[in-house]
């Protein structure tokens, strides 16, 4: 099979012998151009970047895409994105290199849809730079004026774990869980913690409430069951449990009390 031939018009002046005005083309094998083109769609495909769902929902939702391109026997994953179970997107990420690595800017949302925190992969790949913080209406998530903002954990997703808001003497380290709920609260000051500690179970309720001097408990001390009831309570002096400490069942009800003013810590 051959193409037929196809007649150009050409102009005098770009036509080499004036004395025609009609360049014809030579006809092509399409054994000829064949091979060309398929490599060319290969190329194109090859580098088109795709969505490979991972991971759905019960209900066949995605849960986990990767965005990947190359051949689909060996894909390389160049982006990932996770979804809430409501559609809305929990995080977007890129990836660059072999082997795969963090790069661009990481992206992180609420269930709400507002975005939580973005930063930048670029140079660090490790724990990312230039984070920015936001609360679930959309403002600034520390209040007060701040000096830096750093992650130093990630979590098992890629999410920020464990940040550092640090202003003036002070250092506010905020722990999250995947879904950006807050894990822990804490001040250090010259390393050390100062003032009130707070972990919180996933559903949000109070988990453990404290109170450091110089990195040591010193004041009230109050263990919280799941459902927000006190699960033992009492004082501690200089890092030492002082006192009466009081015990109590998931209803509430005093179970016993211990006195750690005996040298036997009498239960009572």
């Amino acid at each position: 099979m051959v193409f037929p031939s196809i007649s150009i018009s050409v102009p005098n002046n770009l036509n080499p012998n004036p004395q025609s005005k009609i360049v014809t083309m030579k006809s092509m094998s399409i054994k000829t151009l064949l091979p060309l083109l398929l490599a060319a769609l290969l190329v194109v495909s090859c580098n088109r970047v795709r969505e490979q769902v991972v991971q759905t929902y019960p209900d066949g939702k995605p849960l986990l895409v990767f965005l990947v391109k190359g051949d689909k026997k060996s894909p390389v994953r160049v982006g990932e994105r996770m979804y809430y179970e409501n559609g809305q997107l929990q995080f977007e990420k890129t990836f660059s290199g072999m082997p795969e690595q963090p790069d661009g800017v990481w992206q992180y949302y609420f269930d709400n849809g507002q975005l939580f925190a973005s930063g930048d992969f670029s140079s660090n790949h490790e724990f990312g730079s230039n984070w920015q913080f936001f609360n679930r209406n959309g403002g600034p998530y520390y209040d007060g004026k701040l000096d830096s903002v750093r992650v130093s954990d990630m979590g098992l997703l890629g999410t920020p774990a464990t940040v550092v808001f640090c202003s003036g003497p002070h250092q506010d380290v905020i722990q999250f869980y995947s879904n950006y709920t807050v894990r822990s609260t804490e001040r250090l000051t010259a390393g050390q913690r100062n003032g009130r500690v707070f972990f919180y179970f996933p559903n949000g309720n109070v988990q453990v409430e404290a109170t450091f001097v110089d990195g040591q408990e010193d004041g009230p001390y109050i263990v919280y069951h799941q459902n927000g009831i006190p699960f033992y309570q009492g004082n501690f002096t200089k890092g030492q449990r002082t006192g009466i400490w009081e015990f109590y069942d998931e209803q509430g009800n005093l179970e016993h009390t211990i006195d750690y003013s005996k040298k036997d810590n009498t239960k009572l």
